[in-house]
Order: C-alpha cells, then sequence, then structure tokens
C-alpha cells in the first residue's frame, strides 16, 4: 500500500474546528437531498486522506513522536482499521512503521496534529514491521495482538479474603445511590478500579477542551490543555452519569480536578471532580472515595 493510493473522503467525529491542516471540505449542496430534515448547517468533521497523511502525531506526554504515513481500510465496512504511523528517529526506531488503531489517535485541527494516547515508556515496547516487509493487515491474529497492545489496562480491584467480623460501615452524607442497587446494598469500595492508586498528594486541576469521550468500564475523557499538552481523565462508571451529561461534551473547556498516576506505563488523572462554567460534577471526595459508592468503612 501507498501513499495517496486511494482517494477517499474519511468521517471523523471529532472536535468541530475548520481551521488548520484539516480544513474541511464544504458540502454539497446536493446532499440537502440525501440529508432529508437534516438542520442547514449541519456538519461532520470529514477530511480528505490527502490532509491526514503525514499530519504530525504527538503522544500523551506532548511530545511529537512522527508522523501518519498510510491509512488502512476495512473495504467490507468502509471504516478505518489502522494509521500506519512513521515515527523517524523516534528513540531509534529507524525504518520501521507502526500500525495503531485508528481510535487511539484524535484529531488536534485547530492544531494541525493528531494525539496518539500512549507514552514514550509505553512505545518503546510497540510492535512493528520493515517499511518493505508489511505484515498481513487482514489477519485477524495479528490485528488482535495490535488492539491488545495499545488498549488502556486499568488495574484489577483488589482481592483478599473476606473479614473475620463484619466491617462497620457508614453512610456518607450527600452520597448519592448508584443505579442498579437496592437500597442499602452498596458494592465493595475495591470495585473502583483506580481506588488502590489514587494519591491525595498528587492531586491536582488543569483546564482544557474535551476533545474525545471514551465510554468503557470507566469513563474516559481526552481533554488538550491550555498548555497544549493532552492529559487521560479516568472519570467513573457510565451509569453514575446518566442525566448529568451537560458538562461531558467534545469541545467543552473544563477544569479537572484529580490525581496524577501512571496507569500502564502512560500518566492518568483519576478525577475527583469535572467543572464547565457554573455546572460542576464530583466523582470522588479528596481521599479518593467514590461518591457512587456510597459509603465507606469507619475507622
Amino acid at each position: 500500500m501507498k501513499k495517496h493510493s486511494f482517494m477517499i473522503i474519511v468521517a471523523i467525529a471529532l472536535l468541530y474546528s475548520p481551521v488548520g491542516a484539516f480544513a474541511q471540505e464544504k458540502a454539497d449542496s446536493s446532499a440537502k437531498g440525501v440529508i432529508g430534515s437534516m438542520p442547514e448547517g449541519a456538519h461532520i468533521n470529514a477530511f480528505r486522506v490527502d490532509n491526514i497523511i503525514d499530519s504530525g502525531v504527538i503522544n500523551i506526554e506532548g511530545k511529537r513522536i512522527g508522523t501518519i504515513d498510510d491509512l488502512v481500510i476495512d473495504t467490507d465496512t468502509g471504516s478505518v482499521m489502522y494509521a500506519v504511523l512513521e515515527l523517524g528517529g523516534f528513540m531509534g526506531f529507524g525504518d520501521k512503521l507502526f500500525a495503531v488503531p485508528w481510535h487511539s489517535l484524535t484529531s488536534v485541527p485547530a492544531e494541525g496534529i493528531f494525539i496518539l494516547d500512549q507514552s514514550k515508556a509505553k512505545l518503546e515496547k510497540a510492535p512493528g514491521f520493515d517499511k518493505d516487509n508489511w505484515p498481513d493487515l487482514g489477519d485477524l491474529s495479528w490485528g488482535g495482538g495490535i488492539y491488545e497492545f495499545y488498549r488502556h489496562h486499568v488495574p484489577s480491584p483488589k482481592t483478599s479474603a473476606a473479614p473475620a467480623a463484619p466491617q462497620k460501615q457508614k453512610m456518607l452524607q450527600s452520597y448519592r445511590q448508584y443505579p442498579g442497587y437496592p437500597e442499602g446494598g452498596y458494592p465493595s469500595t475495591w470495585t473502583d478500579p483506580f481506588g488502590e492508586i489514587f494519591n491525595a498528594k498528587t492531586v491536582e486541576s488543569v483546564t482544557g477542551i474535551i476533545l474525545k469521550i471514551e465510554y468503557y468500564e470507566s469513563i474516559r475523557l481526552l481533554i488538550y490543555t491550555d498548555a497544549k499538552k493532552p492529559v487521560l481523565v479516568a472519570l467513573g462508571p457510565p451509569g453514575y452519569f446518566e442525566g448529568q451529561t451537560k458538562i461531558l461534551i467534545p469541545g467543552n473547556t473544563v477544569t479537572v480536578t484529580g490525581s496524577k498516576v501512571i496507569v500502564d506505563d502512560t500518566p492518568f488523572m483519576i478525577a475527583t471532580k469535572i467543572k464547565e462554567g457554573n455546572e460542576e460534577l464530583q466523582m470522588r471526595d479528596k481521599e479518593g472515595h467514590p461518591v457512587w459508592m456510597g459509603w465507606k468503612t469507619i475507622k
């Protein structure tokens, strides 16, 4: 597969901005008949492949690591599977290329760059291949290994024997009942995968634009700060945020307070609260106890 070997338009639901290297294509007026009742002026972020190839890529620490050399398309679904990165002299990778799952990249149109949500320490272990010896891109076994490498492996909840005597518990005032649990029944505090690594001594606040929201076992944000640095933010279980999503909108400028930690060789912020204008969501108290748990052990 060579650069510029195909001319397609890739639809990217990312940050709304028509400036920078990813200048948005003007919509054809004939599309109105296809779209039907869509309001005038509504659009998605659609970019020609030529505007993506050779775009700069930075890692989660804000360091430029290389460029996008090519894209790999699933012709059955029309979706972008991988971006193939040329890391150049970054950490001495030389002539190797690296296939990265498309969802691991996020565009910053105003900057004309993409963010790869991985750290230098993680990328030092990344699987690559020679420019003149491409792998079988349709091999599901090979592709599964790529996706496994680039996903964020959250810590496993603590497992331990039940205490000899029942623990005395107290409902924390103003804490909210977690959806789905009967009155008086709360999950163990250890079901929070980040609870054991929260460090009150590393709590700080950052302000930036929400670039991406990902829904897994825990909602994760990627924000781009005023200092032009990307930050991964772990919030909490999706169920807790039902009906509380005014703040969680891509493009919103938010201030996040939380504990800076390292998870899977990658810097993360475990959020205690997130604020946008006069709206604020509380996830954890100052000690890191999740609000959605509703209780903590009395010492």
